[in-house]
């Protein structure tokens, strides 16, 4: 009798649906899985198959591929925004934190409180190692230590790869990730039941990551020399919402902004193309920019903060109590209007389409998330057929320096395309 042969992870990874979020990692109990940095700069899981007992975990639990059925409970009836008890503006109170921050530092401002009056145990925190400039899980249980994380990484990180190291500490942990994590961790919570109270999940406003090819691209326009302490939008020296900066010998080298808004479209994973979840509505409190929200603070920065949960709730309630954030009520509608979601409904219906034109396979997500996205047009499918073909290309160059020559050339072109109307701009002002 022939063994049965359980799906696995790298089916997954074949049909481009990996998330590079971790959780299949943290499914194995044999240590089989590892990630390689494909030529483009994703992180893709990789089963030593000497070792594998093919048990089939690492497929059951993956968030690229599926939901499990307590995720799929769990999944609001709109998903494009979830559940929102309240929505909040302001910043943190400590001045060291806020002016090292993004934006408002609200994210370090509640972690520092959590662990400071021992809700929690430890936090998990993104941080940017300083000279291999890769984003890496971290476990912090002193609060001296969350400066370090602060500020975006735009880049993969397989968060929840460090969920066996957070089982062992006693105690609940929060854990700060994108909303692929969340989704990972929910469907972890299948094998690992402890998981179900032990985690307080802090969830990031996310429209996308950028590969990793996009670090030496943007460094490689002002040096060829070994940089570090790259940033992809640091407000210490620049105002909000911040320039890509790094380090090369000691010196700092400043990019505009605009650098990095230009070339999002070119270093966006494919999968990320798939993700309905821009507002990480499984989250208990989310954090991001408050784009569209009226009397912000435009120059230093401030934090959008939507509580979704009771737990989340009385977390915010009690750091604002505490003196650790300065928060106002917001409008939800401005909220929602600045996060962009109604072209995000559209985006996600393009793209799905696309996907499904190029005969590829489409996660299995809850039907209510297809019939909550809005009708795209032929030509928008078009364009969205047209950014895949692109994103799957690029993993298939032969080496990084391929992918940077056309990330030059997609650079240059639409340099040149903005020069043309800037022109014509100055013709047409000029004969008013």
């Amino acid at each position: 009798m022939s063994k049965k042969v359980k799906r696995d992870i790298t089916e997954v990874v074949d049909n481009y649906l990996c998330h590079s979020c971790g959780t299949c990692f943290s499914s194995c109990g044999h240590d089989c899985i590892s990630y390689n940095q494909s030529t483009a700069g994703f992180l893709f899981p990789k089963i030593d198959y000497d070792a594998c007992t093919n048990c089939g975990l690492c497929f059951d639990v993956c968030p690229g591929d599926h939901f499990n059925k307590k995720l799929i409970n769990k999944t609001s009836e709109d998903p494009f925004i979830g559940n929102i008890d309240k929505v909040l503006v302001g910043k943190a109170i400590d001045e060291d934190i806020y002016y090292n921050s993004q934006s408002g530092g609200v994210t370090t401002a509640l972690l520092k409180y959590m662990l400071d009056k021992k809700i929690v145990s430890a936090v998990v925190v993104t941080q940017m190692n300083e000279k291999t400039l890769k984003s890496e899980p971290k476990i912090v249980k002193d609060s001296k230590e969350l400066m370090s994380s602060q500020k975006s990484k735009y880049v993969p990180t397989n968060l929840t790869s460090i969920i066996p190291e957070v089982l062992k500490i006693e105690g609940k942990v929060a854990i700060v990730g994108l909303s692929c994590h969340m989704h990972g961790l929910e469907n972890l919570t299948s094998i690992r039941k402890k998981l179900n109270d032990k985690l307080i999940k802090i969830g990031l406003i996310c429209d996308r990551v950028m590969l990793y090819s996009a670090i030496p691209f943007f460094t490689e326009k002002t040096t060829k020399n070994t940089v570090t302490n790259f940033v992809f939008r640091d407000t210490s020296n620049t105002s909000y919402p911040g320039d890509i900066s790094f380090y090369e010998d000691g010196k700092l080298h400043i990019m505009d902004k605009k650098n990095r808004k230009s070339m999002k479209d070119f270093f966006t994973p494919t999968r990320c193309m798939l993700c309905f979840d821009k507002m990480n509505i499984y989250s208990d409190i989310v954090l991001g920019d408050p784009h569209g929200v009226e009397n912000t603070d435009k120059e230093n920065g401030e934090s959008l903060v939507l509580v979704r949960t009771s737990l989340g709730k009385d977390i915010v309630n009690d750091a604002i109590a505490n003196n650790f954030i300065n928060l106002r009520d917001a409008s939800l509608e401005q909220a929602i209007s600045g996060q962009g979601i109604e072209l995000k409904r559209k985006k996600f219906n393009a793209n799905i389409k696309a996907w499904k034109e190029l005969g590829k396979t489409v996660p299995s997500y809850p039907e209510n998330i297809f019939s909550y996205s809005i009708e795209a047009s032929e030509e928008d499918v078009k364009k969205a057929k047209k950014r895949i073909l692109h994103s799957l290309e690029l993993d298939n160059l032969a080496s990084q320096e391929d992918v940077l020559l056309k990330a030059n050339q997609f650079f240059d072109n639409k340099n040149k395309k903005k020069g043309f109307f800037s022109k014509l701009k100055k013709i047409f002002k000029g004969n008013k």
